[in-house]
Formats: C-alpha cells, structure tokens, sequence
C-alpha cells in the first residue's frame, strides 16, 4: 500500500474538519465554553405568508450535557432569488420564543440561560415573490455556544 502524498492528507484533514463541524460536534471555545453547528436546507417555500419551520439541534453523536445553558446563537440565511423572505429565530417550538434575523445572519443573547440541546428553529416566510417563484430554498445554519455550568 502506498503512501498518501502530503498534500491529498492536508485536504482529507481539512475535509474531516468540516465535516465534523457541520455535522454538529460539540468543540471546545476555550474555557468551559462549547458550541454545536447544524447546516439544514428548507423543504422548498411554495407560498407568500404560509411559514416553512426547519428544526436545528445537536448532532446525535454530540453530547450537550445535562444542565447545559445557552451563552449565545449565532444564525445565517442563504437563498438564490429576488424574493423577500422573513426568518425567526425560535427557541423550544417554531412558535417560540422567537427574534427576527434581520438581513443574513444574527447574533443574539435572548436565549441565553435555556437549555442548549434547543431545539432551536429558522421560521421563514416569503413576503414578496417579486421576481422569483416557488419553490424556494432556504440555507439555515444555527451555532449554539453553551456552558455546562448554568450562569449564577
């Protein structure tokens, strides 16, 4: 068996490294900080109005202990198309509670000190086709950094 050139096992470390980021594995922040990532694409937007909740929670391999607590969210958007599209940021249900990602992505501290295994959900709505059409598809990522001890 021969050897892995130097520069294939640079690229398959660097897709390891993504991989394990995008599938939600729980890395240190420094301290006794974490966070867990989750990339989930929309079922596809068929109409203006009617909402469109896509779930984010931590990888089934990752361990969120028991206890843990939000310290900060960060959430970002993607779609090809014209259209206007509101999206919340909820916490528990799509029905929240919730925060408004204005523009492409947020950070927040409102959920701060609930629990981090979430669920947390993107909530997006089509307010103006303009000239786009159905069906659109929403990128969502959701980073939750929590903390095993709870805030004093």
């Amino acid at each position: 068996m021969g050897r892995v050139p130097q520069t294939r096992m640079q690229g398959l470390r660097a897709a390891l490294s993504l991989c394990l980021m995008l599938t939600g594995t729980a890395a240190a922040a420094g301290g006794n900080r974490l966070a867990w990532t989750r990339d989930v694409t929309s079922t596809g937007l068929q109409s203006a109005g009617t909402p469109v909740a896509v779930a984010f929670g931590p990888a089934r391999h990752s361990v969120v202990p028991t206890g843990a607590v939000i310290t900060g969210v960060y959430a970002s958007r993607q779609y090809d198309g014209a259209a206007v599209v509101a999206t919340d940021l909820c916490w528990g249900s799509p029905d929240g509670p919730c925060v408004p990602v204005g523009g492409a992505s947020l950070n927040t501290h409102a959920f701060d000190g609930r629990r981090a295994a979430g669920p947390m959900w993107l909530v997006h709505r089509v307010l103006n086709w303009r000239s786009g059409h159905a069906p659109l598809f929403v990128r969502g990522t959701v980073t939750v950094w929590f903390s095993r001890l709870p805030h004093p």
